[in-house]
Protein backbone atom coordinates (compact mmCIF):
# COMPACT_ATOMS: atom_id res chain seq x y z
CA UNK A 1 0.00 0.00 0.00
CA UNK A 2 1.56 3.37 -1.23
CA UNK A 3 2.54 5.64 1.80
CA UNK A 4 0.53 8.66 2.60
CA UNK A 5 1.45 12.24 1.55
CA UNK A 6 3.27 13.93 3.91
CA UNK A 7 1.91 17.42 4.50
CA UNK A 8 4.48 20.19 5.13
CA UNK A 9 5.51 23.49 3.97
CA UNK A 10 8.51 26.20 4.17
CA UNK A 11 7.75 29.14 6.56
CA UNK A 12 5.11 26.87 9.11
CA UNK A 13 5.58 25.80 11.81
CA UNK A 14 5.40 22.17 12.35
CA UNK A 15 5.17 20.01 15.23
CA UNK A 16 7.45 16.75 14.90
CA UNK A 17 7.21 13.35 17.10
CA UNK A 18 9.16 10.89 16.36
CA UNK A 19 9.88 7.30 18.52
CA UNK A 20 12.74 4.95 19.44
CA UNK A 21 12.34 1.70 17.43
CA UNK A 22 12.16 -1.02 19.28
CA UNK A 23 13.48 -1.21 22.71
CA UNK A 24 16.21 1.21 21.24
CA UNK A 25 17.50 3.59 23.58
CA UNK A 26 17.18 7.23 21.08
CA UNK A 27 19.80 8.40 24.25
CA UNK A 28 21.55 6.98 27.06
CA UNK A 29 23.41 9.27 28.39
CA UNK A 30 24.44 13.70 28.52
CA UNK A 31 26.75 13.29 25.83
CA UNK A 32 23.86 11.51 23.41
CA UNK A 33 21.70 14.69 24.15
CA UNK A 34 23.89 17.12 23.56
CA UNK A 35 25.36 15.53 20.71
CA UNK A 36 21.59 15.94 18.92
CA UNK A 37 20.99 19.28 20.46
CA UNK A 38 24.45 20.34 18.65
CA UNK A 39 23.26 19.29 15.84
CA UNK A 40 20.04 20.53 16.14
CA UNK A 41 21.72 23.78 16.63
CA UNK A 42 24.01 23.83 13.78
CA UNK A 43 21.23 23.26 11.55
CA UNK A 44 19.41 26.26 12.87
CA UNK A 45 22.95 28.27 12.07
CA UNK A 46 22.41 27.23 8.36
CA UNK A 47 19.92 28.64 8.49
CA UNK A 48 17.45 25.38 7.65
CA UNK A 49 15.06 26.25 10.14
CA UNK A 50 14.24 27.41 13.36
CA UNK A 51 13.33 26.30 16.74
CA UNK A 52 10.62 27.40 19.13
CA UNK A 53 10.98 24.13 21.39
CA UNK A 54 12.04 20.84 21.68
CA UNK A 55 12.11 18.27 24.71
CA UNK A 56 13.86 14.95 24.68
CA UNK A 57 13.11 11.82 26.46
CA UNK A 58 15.21 7.85 26.25
CA UNK A 59 12.25 7.34 23.39
CA UNK A 60 11.25 9.76 21.94
CA UNK A 61 11.70 13.32 21.00
CA UNK A 62 8.95 16.49 20.26
CA UNK A 63 10.25 19.74 18.13
CA UNK A 64 8.25 22.68 17.27
CA UNK A 65 10.39 23.79 14.40
CA UNK A 66 9.59 26.08 10.98
CA UNK A 67 11.34 24.79 7.61
CA UNK A 68 12.87 27.42 5.51
CA UNK A 69 15.14 26.19 3.30
CA UNK A 70 14.44 22.82 2.75
CA UNK A 71 11.68 20.15 2.83
CA UNK A 72 11.10 19.11 6.71
CA UNK A 73 11.40 15.87 5.78
CA UNK A 74 14.79 16.22 4.07
CA UNK A 75 15.64 18.64 7.29
CA UNK A 76 14.68 15.70 9.84
CA UNK A 77 16.25 12.81 7.62
CA UNK A 78 19.47 14.61 8.09
CA UNK A 79 18.92 15.33 11.51
CA UNK A 80 18.09 11.96 12.68
CA UNK A 81 20.45 9.93 10.19
CA UNK A 82 23.34 11.76 11.60
CA UNK A 83 22.54 11.17 15.43
CA UNK A 84 21.78 7.58 14.43
CA UNK A 85 25.04 6.93 12.92
CA UNK A 86 26.80 8.26 15.99
CA UNK A 87 24.50 6.17 18.11
CA UNK A 88 25.03 2.93 16.45
CA UNK A 89 28.63 3.74 16.36
CA UNK A 90 29.04 4.07 19.88
CA UNK A 91 26.82 1.62 21.14
CA UNK A 92 28.02 -1.15 18.16
CA UNK A 93 24.41 -1.77 16.58
CA UNK A 94 22.86 -1.99 12.94
CA UNK A 95 19.93 -0.62 11.56
CA UNK A 96 17.03 1.99 12.46
CA UNK A 97 17.33 3.93 15.28
CA UNK A 98 14.13 6.02 15.09
CA UNK A 99 10.73 3.82 14.35
CA UNK A 100 9.71 3.96 10.60
CA UNK A 101 8.47 8.05 9.56
CA UNK A 102 8.36 10.42 12.22
CA UNK A 103 5.45 12.17 12.53
CA UNK A 104 4.66 15.75 11.86
CA UNK A 105 1.64 18.60 12.38
CA UNK A 106 1.71 21.93 10.50
CA UNK A 107 -0.65 24.14 12.19
CA UNK A 108 -0.86 27.97 11.63
CA UNK A 109 0.81 30.69 14.36
CA UNK A 110 -1.98 31.36 16.17
CA UNK A 111 -1.51 28.21 17.69
CA UNK A 112 2.07 27.84 18.20
CA UNK A 113 2.20 29.26 21.72
CA UNK A 114 -0.16 25.87 22.48
CA UNK A 115 1.75 23.70 20.76
CA UNK A 116 5.30 25.06 22.91
CA UNK A 117 3.31 24.74 26.20
CA UNK A 118 2.47 21.07 25.35
CA UNK A 119 6.06 20.18 24.54
CA UNK A 120 7.33 21.88 27.51
CA UNK A 121 4.67 20.08 29.97
CA UNK A 122 5.46 16.26 28.47
CA UNK A 123 7.95 15.06 31.43
CA UNK A 124 5.70 16.86 34.18
CA UNK A 125 2.25 15.46 32.45
CA UNK A 126 4.22 12.48 32.55
CA UNK A 127 4.67 12.47 36.48
CA UNK A 128 8.87 12.36 36.25
CA UNK A 129 9.47 16.10 37.16
CA UNK A 130 6.93 18.55 39.29
CA UNK A 131 8.35 21.96 37.19
CA UNK A 132 8.75 21.56 33.36
CA UNK A 133 12.33 23.92 34.08
CA UNK A 134 13.34 21.36 36.17
CA UNK A 135 14.02 18.66 33.22
CA UNK A 136 17.55 19.58 31.39
CA UNK A 137 16.85 18.47 28.12
CA UNK A 138 13.48 20.92 26.99
CA UNK A 139 13.83 24.43 25.81
CA UNK A 140 11.23 25.96 28.79
CA UNK A 141 14.41 27.02 30.56
CA UNK A 142 15.35 29.42 27.74
CA UNK A 143 12.04 30.86 27.73
CA UNK A 144 12.58 31.80 31.18
CA UNK A 145 16.31 33.09 30.85
CA UNK A 146 18.07 30.08 32.15
CA UNK A 147 20.31 29.97 29.48
CA UNK A 148 22.56 27.66 28.85
CA UNK A 149 25.03 26.93 25.98
CA UNK A 150 23.87 24.23 24.28
CA UNK A 151 20.51 25.81 23.77
CA UNK A 152 21.02 29.53 22.81
CA UNK A 153 19.34 28.60 19.16
CA UNK A 154 15.66 28.50 20.39
CA UNK A 155 13.69 31.36 18.79
CA UNK A 156 11.38 32.53 21.80
CA UNK A 157 10.49 36.10 20.67
CA UNK A 158 7.22 34.83 18.51
CA UNK A 159 5.90 33.65 21.65
CA UNK A 160 6.90 36.01 24.79
CA UNK A 161 5.86 38.55 22.49
CA UNK A 162 2.30 37.34 23.03
CA UNK A 163 2.62 38.75 26.76
CA UNK A 164 2.60 42.48 27.95
CA UNK A 165 5.51 44.19 29.49
CA UNK A 166 9.30 44.26 29.55
CA UNK A 167 11.09 41.03 29.14
CA UNK A 168 11.03 39.24 32.27
CA UNK A 169 7.36 40.68 33.01
CA UNK A 170 6.99 38.69 30.02
CA UNK A 171 8.71 35.43 31.14
CA UNK A 172 6.83 34.94 34.24
CA UNK A 173 3.53 35.45 32.20
CA UNK A 174 4.50 32.39 29.96
CA UNK A 175 5.75 30.91 33.20
CA UNK A 176 2.44 31.14 34.24
CA UNK A 177 0.57 30.29 31.48
CA UNK A 178 2.83 26.78 30.68
CA UNK A 179 2.12 25.78 34.40
CA UNK A 180 -1.81 26.76 34.18
CA UNK A 181 -2.82 23.50 32.99
CA UNK A 182 0.15 21.27 34.11
CA UNK A 183 -2.26 18.80 35.59
CA UNK A 184 -3.99 18.09 32.60
CA UNK A 185 -3.29 14.71 30.41
CA UNK A 186 -0.39 14.95 27.73
CA UNK A 187 -1.73 16.15 24.24
CA UNK A 188 -0.05 18.13 21.19
CA UNK A 189 -1.45 21.54 22.41
CA UNK A 190 -3.97 21.01 18.83
CA UNK A 191 -5.85 18.15 17.97
CA UNK A 192 -5.45 16.93 14.09
CA UNK A 193 -8.21 18.26 11.83
CA UNK A 194 -6.95 15.26 9.32
CA UNK A 195 -4.20 14.04 8.81
CA UNK A 196 -0.88 15.91 9.16
CA UNK A 197 -3.23 19.10 9.61
CA UNK A 198 -3.87 20.66 13.30
CA UNK A 199 -6.55 23.44 14.21
CA UNK A 200 -10.13 23.42 13.56
CA UNK A 201 -11.63 23.82 10.30
CA UNK A 202 -11.58 27.83 10.93
CA UNK A 203 -8.11 27.74 12.05
CA UNK A 204 -6.82 25.51 9.13
CA UNK A 205 -8.84 27.08 6.39
CA UNK A 206 -5.80 28.35 4.74
CA UNK A 207 -3.83 25.35 5.16
CA UNK A 208 -6.64 23.46 4.04
CA UNK A 209 -6.78 25.14 0.97
CA UNK A 210 -2.80 25.01 0.44
CA UNK A 211 -3.38 21.56 0.69
CA UNK A 212 -5.96 21.31 -2.08
CA UNK A 213 -8.43 19.60 0.45
CA UNK A 214 -11.80 19.89 1.42
CA UNK A 215 -13.68 18.71 4.39
CA UNK A 216 -17.24 17.86 3.51
CA UNK A 217 -20.13 17.79 5.92
CA UNK A 218 -20.63 14.33 5.98
CA UNK A 219 -22.76 11.98 8.28
CA UNK A 220 -20.04 10.61 10.93
CA UNK A 221 -20.37 6.92 12.54
CA UNK A 222 -20.64 7.56 16.12
CA UNK A 223 -17.45 5.86 18.30
CA UNK A 224 -19.76 3.29 20.22
CA UNK A 225 -20.91 2.48 16.44
CA UNK A 226 -17.25 1.97 15.30
CA UNK A 227 -16.76 -0.27 18.44
CA UNK A 228 -19.39 -2.33 18.12
CA UNK A 229 -18.80 -2.67 14.27
CA UNK A 230 -14.89 -3.48 15.68
CA UNK A 231 -15.92 -5.81 18.16
CA UNK A 232 -18.26 -8.07 15.65
CA UNK A 233 -15.10 -7.93 13.21
CA UNK A 234 -12.47 -9.16 15.90
CA UNK A 235 -14.92 -11.88 17.32
CA UNK A 236 -14.69 -9.81 21.29
CA UNK A 237 -16.67 -8.07 23.94
CA UNK A 238 -17.37 -4.28 24.20
CA UNK A 239 -16.09 -5.05 27.85
CA UNK A 240 -12.95 -6.02 26.60
CA UNK A 241 -12.16 -3.57 24.15
CA UNK A 242 -12.85 -0.64 26.87
CA UNK A 243 -10.98 -2.61 29.66
CA UNK A 244 -7.10 -2.35 30.85
CA UNK A 245 -6.08 -5.76 29.51
CA UNK A 246 -3.59 -5.01 27.45
CA UNK A 247 -3.57 -8.67 25.26
CA UNK A 248 -1.93 -7.81 22.07
CA UNK A 249 -4.95 -8.82 20.00
CA UNK A 250 -7.32 -6.39 22.37
CA UNK A 251 -4.36 -3.35 21.79
CA UNK A 252 -4.94 -3.95 18.34
CA UNK A 253 -8.47 -3.79 18.58
CA UNK A 254 -8.29 -0.63 20.20
CA UNK A 255 -5.80 1.08 17.51
CA UNK A 256 -8.18 -0.19 14.55
CA UNK A 257 -11.23 1.59 16.35
CA UNK A 258 -9.02 4.89 16.97
CA UNK A 259 -8.05 4.82 13.62
CA UNK A 260 -10.73 4.37 12.03
CA UNK A 261 -12.63 6.85 14.09
CA UNK A 262 -10.38 9.43 13.71
CA UNK A 263 -9.19 9.06 10.10
CA UNK A 264 -11.95 7.06 8.58
CA UNK A 265 -14.84 8.87 10.04
CA UNK A 266 -13.94 12.34 11.47
CA UNK A 267 -14.16 11.89 15.33
CA UNK A 268 -11.74 13.62 17.40
CA UNK A 269 -9.21 12.55 19.69
CA UNK A 270 -11.03 13.18 22.30
CA UNK A 271 -14.17 12.02 21.52
CA UNK A 272 -12.20 8.41 20.99
CA UNK A 273 -10.39 8.90 24.37
CA UNK A 274 -13.66 9.90 26.25
CA UNK A 275 -15.18 6.26 24.94
CA UNK A 276 -11.89 4.44 25.24
CA UNK A 277 -11.45 5.89 28.98
CA UNK A 278 -7.92 6.87 28.27
CA UNK A 279 -6.11 10.15 27.90
CA UNK A 280 -5.33 12.02 24.21
CA UNK A 281 -2.01 11.31 24.55
CA UNK A 282 -2.76 7.24 24.26
CA UNK A 283 -5.21 7.79 22.06
CA UNK A 284 -2.96 9.94 19.18
CA UNK A 285 -0.53 7.45 19.76
CA UNK A 286 -2.99 4.85 18.79
CA UNK A 287 -3.44 6.28 15.58
CA UNK A 288 -0.20 7.42 14.59
CA UNK A 289 0.45 3.92 15.16
CA UNK A 290 -2.05 2.67 12.88
CA UNK A 291 -1.13 5.44 10.20
CA UNK A 292 2.18 3.30 9.85
CA UNK A 293 -0.28 0.11 9.83
CA UNK A 294 -1.65 1.19 7.27
CA UNK A 295 1.65 1.92 5.12
CA UNK A 296 3.30 -1.28 5.99
CA UNK A 297 0.33 -4.09 7.54
CA UNK A 298 -1.75 -5.89 5.02
CA UNK A 299 -4.00 -7.52 7.44
CA UNK A 300 -4.54 -3.97 9.43
CA UNK A 301 -5.30 -2.64 5.86
CA UNK A 302 -8.08 -5.25 5.11
CA UNK A 303 -9.79 -4.42 8.62
CA UNK A 304 -9.85 -0.90 7.88
CA UNK A 305 -11.68 -1.98 4.70
CA UNK A 306 -13.68 -4.31 5.57
CA UNK A 307 -14.97 -1.61 8.05
CA UNK A 308 -15.39 0.68 5.03
CA UNK A 309 -17.29 -1.95 3.07
CA UNK A 310 -20.06 -2.01 6.12
CA UNK A 311 -20.35 1.82 5.39
CA UNK A 312 -19.09 2.53 8.85
CA UNK A 313 -16.12 5.19 7.55
CA UNK A 314 -15.09 6.89 4.48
Amino acid sequence: MPRSRRISWLNYPHLVVAQANGGARLFSDEDDFRHYLMLLRQMVRDHLLRVYAFCLREHEVRLVVRPSRLMLSRIIQRLHGKHTARINQKCGRIGHLFRGRFRSIVFNDNMLIDVVRSVHLWPVRGGQFRRPELYPFSSHGQYLGMSTEHIDFISTKEVLEQFPGDSETKRRAFSRFVESVALEPDDFGIDELMPGIGGSIEQSKDLLAKANLTIRPIKKSSVATLAERTTLLLNISLEQLIGTTRRQELVMARRLLATAAVLGAGRTVTEVALFLRRDKAQISRLVAQGMDLMQNNEAFSLMLESLKAKGAIN
